[in-house]
């Protein structure tokens, strides 16, 4: 218990409360996928502005020693949506291949199925990496809407230079077509540089415009943005 994962047992703390539900304020959860602890000015970042995250910083709460029980994309992910230790939940070991065939239970508790039970609308954007397909996509684990891609964007069968892989003696061949999904429908692929170029904008304006759609209802938002690029 000592060093389970304190921010989110702290929030599941949180929504228990009467209070919480009672005053319902909309909550938006931004996980920044590799970023490190020292990439924006308030964490020692030098060399480019980070207004934002300064703002942020000197208006809200800063965290600057705390504990996670895994230090790979599905185990922490697990952790963070559950409160929970990855092993406990059966998600310890490394991060999900596109064809492996374990995924995360969807009947745990998340952060996203105790929010809509209490009436909150729901999202996820971007990597989910705890199940390729459905029954194990966000939606099924109490988020109403997803739009994202079901693992890791580094996992596609293209190489650093752009260049797809034509033969099968590097492992990264391997991966197939890296795939764009809304809630339960590939509805797109991401097929070069350019696409990953302009992954970050279209998350960021499915993010503003879920912000924009439900302004007048409580609502939760996951938004994972992944800081690993290729370019």
């Amino acid at each position: 218990m000592k060093y389970k994962y304190l921010l989110t047992y702290f929030f599941l703390i949180l929504i228990n409360s009467n209070n919480f539900f009672a005053q319902k304020p909309n909550v938006i959860l931004i996980n920044m996928d590799d970023m490190g602890y020292g990439d924006t000015e308030p964490y020692g970042a030098t060399g480019y502005s980070t207004p934002n995250f300064n703002q942020l910083a000197t208006e809200a709460m800063r965290f600057t020693h705390f504990y996670v029980p895994q230090a790979v994309c599905s185990p922490s992910r697990a952790a963070l949506l559950t409160g929970c230790y990855p092993n406990r939940i059966g998600m310890s070991g490394g991060a999900l291949a596109p064809w492996s065939n374990k995924a995360f239970n969807p009947t745990e508790t998340t952060i996203a199925s105790m929010l809509k039970n209490n009436g909150y609308n729901t999202a996820m954007l971007g990597k989910w990496h705890l199940g390729g397909i459905a029954p194990y996509l966000p939606t099924s684990y109490g988020f109403d809407y997803y739009y994202g891609v079901p693992y890791s964007h580094d996992m596609w069968p293209v190489h650093y230079d752009g260049v797809p892989y034509k033969g099968t003696n590097n492992w990264r061949s391997k991966y197939p077509t890296l795939p764009i999904i809304e809630n339960s429908t590939q509805v797109d692929s991401v097929l070069s540089l350019a696409d990953q170029d302009q992954w970050t904008t279209n998350l960021t304006n499915k993010a503003v415009q879920f912000i924009n759609d439900n302004k007048k209802h409580p609502f939760f938002l996951n938004l994972l943005i992944q800081c690993h690029t290729y370019l």
